[in-house]
């Protein structure tokens, strides 16, 4: 399927040779302060135990073809060669065995290009950047065709910028889909009807996602609101997919962020 760029912009360079298996083990996860959950570690984790996960069971899978998608947002973690790094989007790009394709989608926009000097010449990384909403709506996610035998990880990073429901529905309806999201304080993104948006939110967007995407399996929220760097709360985190499967391992990542985890782990 051709990438239709009228309003964004992709990089698509020669392949380069991946980091060894080792490398993704190597990174360390950032402290969290007084056991809070915050999203950058949280992602590192979802990627670092999960994505692993996913990706060696599907590339088994004779015939498969499996994504990462990312729509991120804020100034990039600093690149370090072969490691992690916390809330950077270029982790995924280090798992073994990889995703046959990566699309990193700029939502806030402009933090793509600070981006493209670490990607390098590799041809299984598309950075998109423009209209977040059509790009997923038109050139990512109707890549992901279950007729085509593809599958896809999706993660949404919370973001200021407008998500469109029809994102989180788009990927519930192809059933081809396994998507981390967060439904963020007040509904930033006007997912739920004014009457749900209050101590009973997180319960009503969990309903949304089965109910009205069609994600058989909704997991969440996670048991301690993510929080910022001021540690003001910024939402929930919820995982959505076909099955229940995975359940114990994001299960296992979402314990790790909740009450009473250390405030810091090592790999």
């Amino acid at each position: 399927m051709a990438t239709r760029a009228r309003n964004a912009r992709t990089t698509n360079v020669p392949s380069k040779r991946r980091a060894p298996a080792g490398a993704a083990a190597a990174g360390k996860p950032h402290a969290r302060a007084q056991g809070l959950a915050r999203w950058p570690e949280l992602k590192l984790d979802i990627v670092r135990r999960y994505a692993a996960v996913y990706s060696t069971i599907l590339s088994r899978q004779p015939g498969l073809t499996h994504y990462y998608i990312e729509g991120f947002t804020g100034a990039p973690a600093p690149a370090r060669v072969g490691r992690l790094a916390a809330g950077s989007p270029l982790n995924a790009l280090l798992v073994t065995p990889p995703f046959r394709h990566h699309y990193l989608v700029d939502l806030d926009g402009g933090r793509a290009p600070a981006l493209r000097r670490d990607v390098g010449k590799r041809d299984d990384v598309t950075l998109l950047e423009g209209d977040a909403n059509r790009i997923l709506l038109e050139d990512v996610l109707p890549r992901v065709r279950s007729d085509e035998y593809r599958r896809a990880l999706c993660v949404l990073d919370p973001s200021p910028a407008h998500v469109d429901w029809r994102v989180l529905e788009m990927a519930g309806r192809l059933r081809t889909v396994d998507l981390f999201v967060t439904l963020t304080a007040a509904d930033a993104h006007g997912w739920l009807p004014e009457a749900s948006r209050n101590g009973a939110a997180a319960q009503a967007f969990k309903r949304r996602l089965h109910e009205d995407a069609g994600f058989a399996n909704v997991l969440g929220p996670l048991p301690l609101p993510l929080r910022n760097g001021t540690d003001a709360p910024t939402g929930h985190v919820f995982f959505a997919s076909k099955s229940d499967t995975a359940n114990h391992v994001v299960e296992d990542i979402f314990a790790a962020h909740g009450p009473g985890a250390p405030a810091a782990r090592k790999s």
